[in-house]
């Protein structure tokens, strides 16, 4: 399959964006990335057995720029994914060693996060069907489907399996889903469900995506965007453990955009943004300030001041950085308290605040972390908050339940800020 043009006219249905968000099993967390991925290969074959990196590492490698589409009816063009062919996997490495049966007519895709799908075999030998590892030159990153996802350009991205962990030969396709998804899902014939017309379950399809990205994105860590290891998992690890979330000793919000900018330039225009600029900024935080300023303890900004420089005269550090890459904040304090919220101890560096333990406390790391991604790059900005003990845990907890909505809206606000100052440059 040759590249895809930009050019190339958008499938009947399609509404093209820079959103590339990730849809994935049932709302699942994104699985950690084994150390030594394998794919295990079962079904109708003489012997099951595993194939590792090393051996895929051994075919021809293949790079090629195509778009993705979804069945919910957004398009993202010109992703450059590179890795194998499925047809060079398929003929040179399963056929010659696990000998697939004459009734093997399906391959049943499976993911470490749970999920699975088919693909007639016809489907699957067509030359544009990747097993992929890169993307946009970089590494995948878990967020879209470390360590290696199927890429099959004409069929609908569900079709297109993340976090590949195995084959399986069948005689007949597994079963979708809930019976949602067509046998085939090709994207020129809008085989988007298994029974229903499309024109049927295009406007239901379109109004998912936007609860579904947020669905999607619960749970997720600003090293699920980056594809490695950040600043703030450094400073904070993120909690992996659903009953440490659920005790509430640990809170956190991600949001990200993308930006038709370089990382170097968005870097820039982050650090250059005013509270003014931020335009929920100021009347969210006289809302959150409003017991503060009538009883007189409320500290008053500078709008037009770069709102970093406001943010550490205001109690934050900046703790950590990787200039141009990603920068930590930190401060310490009992936010939830009506009145007295400010810091309630000064945190100088990384040391004074990973090593904080106050009862009845908080702490909270904000990063800001910019990735390259096509070609542009995504801004990704995450606040974690760790507290000290169950006491604040609980008082952090109620206090959390309340702010979340404004502090979401403050942050994207903050991000949208970012992309007016670049658009004006």
């Amino acid at each position: 399959m040759p590249d895809e043009p930009t050019t190339t006219p958008v499938p009947p249905g399609q509404r093209t964006g820079n959103a590339f968000p990730r849809f994935g099993a049932a709302f699942r967390p994104v699985p950690e990335v084994p150390g030594e991925p394998r794919l295990r290969i079962t079904g109708a074959v003489e012997e099951t057995g595993e194939i590792g990196l090393g051996e895929l590492a051994a075919l021809p490698r293949r790079e090629q720029v195509s778009n993705l589409h979804c069945v919910t009816t957004w398009t993202k063009r010109d992703l450059r994914w590179s890795g194998w062919r499925l047809a060079d996997l398929y003929r040179r490495l399963i056929v010659p060693r696990f000998r697939p049966t004459p009734e093997a007519r399906w391959l049943v895709l499976y993911g470490l996060d749970g999920y699975r799908c088919s693909l007639l075999l016809e489907d699957a030998l067509e030359g544009g069907v990747l097993v992929a590892d890169e993307l946009d030159g970089e590494p995948l990153s878990p967020y879209h489907g470390a360590p290696l996802r199927v890429v099959s350009p004409r069929q609908y991205a569900y079709k297109s399996m993340k976090h590949l962990s195995g084959i399986a030969l069948r005689a007949e396709p597994a079963r979708p889903p809930l019976g949602l998804e067509h046998r085939r899902g090709r994207v020129a014939l809008q085989e988007r469900h298994a029974s229903l017309p499309a024109w049927l379950v295009r406007l239901p399809y379109r109004a998912l995506i936007g609860p579904t990205a947020y669905l999607q994105g619960r749970g997720l860590g600003s090293h699920h965007l980056a594809g490695r290891p950040t600043l703030l998992d450094e400073v904070m690890p993120q909690a992996t453990s659903r009953r440490r979330r659920a005790n509430g000793t640990q809170h956190h919000e991600l949001h990200h955009l993308w930006l038709d900018a370089s990382p170097a330039a968005a870097y820039r225009a982050l650090g250059e943004v005013t509270g003014r600029e931020i335009r929920l900024l100021m009347p969210l935080m006289a809302l959150r300030q409003l017991p503060a300023l009538l009883t007189g303890r409320a500290r008053r900004g500078d709008r037009e001041m770069p709102i970093f420089e406001a943010i550490e005269r205001g109690g934050f550090a900046r703790i950590a950085e990787d200039p141009g890459r990603e920068m930590v904040f930190g401060v310490v304090g009992r936010f939830w308290k009506l009145t007295r919220n400010t810091p309630i101890e000064t945190v100088r560096d990384l040391d004074g605040f990973t090593s904080f333990d106050r009862p009845g406390s908080a702490r909270a790391a904000m990063s800001f972390l910019v990735r390259a991604e096509g070609r542009g790059c995504r801004l990704i900005t995450e606040t974690r908050i760790d507290t000290t003990d169950a006491r604040a845990a609980r008082s952090f907890r109620r206090y959390w339940r309340i702010v979340r909505p404004g502090s979401g809206l403050i942050r994207r606000s903050w991000l949208a800020a970012v992309r007016r100052r670049l658009a004006r440059e």
